[in-house]
């Protein structure tokens, strides 16, 4: 049975008992200020393959890297710029991932085999404690299976990958609810790969423009991070994006309907769930919502098309991805 341990903070002796865990080249999930994280030593390379094997993870898909402070990201890198390291400054601890040229010292599989490795320093103390303790960076990407939803919750995390994880810290909900910004500065201009709780306008407004890349990276092909993939973050539940107070003919089973703003007039036996329209408070509660709504049996959710602005970027990146159907 995997053991879940509760951590009231930086100094509680779980963190020392994960640390261990972690040496020995086995995982540890815990909490960042976004998602909850499956962990490993990031630096060896059979300890990486077993979080790729828990999740069920393909092989093209790279892993963050996990850091305690920049010094220890410069040390993972060929090249640290001048924009990594304003950004360092005014983002770290936080949820802002850097992909920068890597160094020898990251294993392949850290980076799907490509050149460039995925950085980020998070805020949870929780986090930061577990990685200072390890002494190591740690790979860890979200603690589900790949292409489901991500855990804002421990006992998400023991649902999703049971046994495949060998120690669960519950550091509580978490605070940001989505994946961090992944900004990509290993080419000539930087671009944000995945959308997240830092707007571009932040970026821009401290390194200049920054492009926004907005496509998707077909099965078997390389990412040059995570999340990049034309399916993903979806709950097990059928999603559709809907006009308000659309979808309804055509949904079928038990449906859930979740209004933005407003809840419009719902014929009988469909379950009405009433967001604010407020990115930041949607962002926070979307995977827990749709964890819910899945544990609930629910067969369709139709969810209706956040607004085209900046501030809902990364809900609607998720849910685009969320809702986008299987290929054969």
């Amino acid at each position: 049975m995997t053991r879940l341990l509760q951590v009231t903070g930086p100094d509680d002796p779980a963190i020392r008992e994960a640390a261990m865990i972690l040496a020995s080249g086995r995982l540890v999930a815990f909490p960042t200020e976004t998602v909850y994280g499956l962990g490993a030593d990031g630096l060896n390379p059979e300890a990486v393959a077993r979080i790729y094997a828990a999740k069920g993870r393909p092989a093209t898909n790279p892993v963050i890297l996990h850091v305690a402070d920049a010094d220890a990201a410069r040390a993972l890198v060929s090249r640290w710029p001048a924009e990594a390291q304003v950004l360092v400054e005014r983002f770290w601890p936080g949820p802002l991932t850097l992909v920068l040229p890597a160094s020898e010292a990251v294993p392949a599989i850290v980076r799907a085999g490509g050149p460039s490795v995925a950085l980020r320093c998070p805020a949870h103390p929780v986090a930061l404690a577990l990685i200072r303790a390890a002494g190591r960076p740690l790979a860890a990407p979200s603690a589900n299976r790949s292409q489901h939803l991500s855990p804002t919750r421990a006992e998400h995390v023991a649902s999703s990958l049971g046994e495949a994880v060998d120690l669960i810290l519950d550091g509580g909900p978490t605070e940001a609810g989505l994946e961090s910004t992944i900004l990509d500065l290993s080419g000539e201009t930087p671009r944000i790969l995945r959308p997240g709780p830092i707007q571009p306008a932040e970026l821009a407004a401290l390194i200049g423009p920054v492009d926004l890349w907005e496509g998707a990276v077909k099965a078997g092909t390389r990412q040059a991070a995570p999340g990049m993939a034309e399916r993903h973050y979806a709950p097990r539940a059928r999603l559709e994006l809907v006009a308000p107070g659309s979808g309804l003919a055509a949904a079928s089973g038990r449906v859930a309907y979740v209004a933005l703003g407003a809840l419009p007039h719902l014929p009988g036996g469909v379950r009405g769930i009433l967001l604010p329209l407020d990115a930041e408070a949607v962002g926070t509660r979307l995977y827990a919502l749709l964890h819910e709504l899945d544990d609930a049996g629910f067969d369709c959710i139709l969810m209706e098309r956040p607004p085209e602005t900046e501030a809902w970027l990364a809900v609607r990146d998720r849910l685009r991805r969320a809702s986008a159907k299987e290929r054969p």
